[in-house]
């Protein structure tokens, strides 16, 4: 074999840094780098301090209701079905997702449209020449590619500081130190708060670190350490399993076959076809070339077609933090005249990484709705009075 340069060993180190589970090709030594150096992407504004405060929503009825009260729905807007998605090691390619993602919508059942969106799974630095992986262009996404994909809805997720337990430069088998160093630098460089885990590979101890640490919640193909996760044989959930929890791990499935052949066809195809299972949740590493681009946008529409907007498509952390919400907020209702008041109070919620406070309620009564109102600004709502759904909603994005 012929002598490998330092700077074709640099392309192919860089890229190796970014596999989880699959072997990957060697790239040629002759493959162009082109490497800038950016610095770090921070959302403008202030930072607003995390929300534990009580919300006060009145719905004033056309006349006196005999009774009315206000439920949470199993899933936001009311859904019916779940599919979660992440692109694990920042992978460049969630910029060729988010052009599809950014313009693919639902509704959030009061005339509001809401895009799809999903996870970015991040490492910290590359175990290979310890570069900072946010801040170098043409392997990754940066940080400065990040925030506008945050803007739109994307979650950052930690996938540890070093991908690997090896490596010239790694954190061996502290899984606490790679957890944490990880959090602390996208705090820092992006003033982004992580709440959720991707196990890199299959390492133990990932989900007890991620838990200990406050996270809300972490996925893998195969490895939960002593978390009862939902998914105990495959990926396809049912929402009834989910139970009130303060971490929760979830079996995903994963797929870098972007043709049609690919696990994701499978499981959108059988999640509309009946009701065997709720929602599932899929890794992968890209959409690394035109045909994929292709593939990815393509399932993206039939998952539109078959869905019927019955579905949501989001980050594990927008779907588990709205499930321990619901759970774990304080809500009380009151009747007087026509008007129902619903107090939420959100002191109850001990995870202090909330990004979504997102809430849906729907109102039963036997008289119909004549006006909702909120008393907190903060929150968007919105509410449908034939269905008698009203939806708030509050993101924080800088901490």
């Amino acid at each position: 074999m012929g002598k490998v340069s330092a700077f074709g060993l640099f392309a192919i180190c860089s890229f190796l840094v970014f596999s989880c589970n699959n072997k990957v090709p060697i790239v040629s030594e002759k493959a162009p780098v082109k490497e800038e150096i950016l610095p770090p992407s921070i959302p403008e504004g202030a930072v607003t301090p995390a929300f534990n405060g009580k919300i006060e929503i009145k719905v004033v009825f056309t006349d006196n209701p005999t009774s009315a009260s206000a439920n949470f729905p199993k899933l936001k807007y009311n859904k019916s079905k779940a599919i979660l998605m992440e692109f694990d090691d920042a992978a460049l390619t969630v910029t060729n997702a988010y052009e599809k993602l950014s313009n693919t919508f639902y509704t959030d059942g009061c005339g509001n449209k809401k895009n799809y969106s999903l996870g970015l799974a991040v490492n910290g630095k590359n175990q290979y020449n310890n570069k900072e992986i946010g801040l170098y262009t043409d392997f990754a996404a940066t940080y400065a590619q990040r925030l506008p994909l945050i803007q739109k809805g994307m979650d950052i997720m930690n996938h540890s500081y070093y991908h690997n337990e090896d490596g010239n430069f790694n954190n061996g088998k502290d899984r606490v130190k790679n957890v944490r160093d990880l959090d602390e630098m996208i705090l820092l460089n992006e003033r982004y708060k992580m709440n959720t885990l991707v196990v890199p590979s299959n390492y133990v101890g990932f989900h007890k670190a991620a838990s200990a640490y406050g996270y809300i919640g972490g996925t893998s193909q195969g490895t939960f350490d002593d978390f009862v996760q939902i998914g105990k044989y495959n990926p396809k959930n049912k929402l009834s399993d989910i139970k009130p929890f303060n971490y929760l791990a979830i079996r995903r499935a994963f797929s870098d076959d972007w043709s049609n052949n690919g696990a994701q066809w499978e499981l959108a195809n059988s999640l509309f076809a009946s009701n065997a299972f709720d929602f599932f949740e899929i890794g992968t590493h890209g959409i690394k070339d035109p045909k994929a681009v292709q593939n990815f946008n393509q399932w993206i529409d039939n998952i539109v077609l078959k869905a019927k907007d019955v579905a949501i498509f989001c980050s594990l952390r927008e779907f588990l933090e709205y499930q321990y919400i619901k759970d774990h907020i304080t809500k009380k209702e009151t009747i007087a005249g026509k008007t129902l008041t619903i107090t939420m109070d959100y002191a109850t919620i001990l995870n202090k990484n909330i990004s979504w406070y997102d809430l849906s309620l729907l109102v039963n009564s036997d008289k119909a709705i004549s006006s909702v109102s909120i008393n907190n600004p903060d929150f968007t709502l919105s509410f449908n009075k034939t269905q008698k759904l009203i939806n708030i909603n509050k993101r924080k994005i800088k901490w």
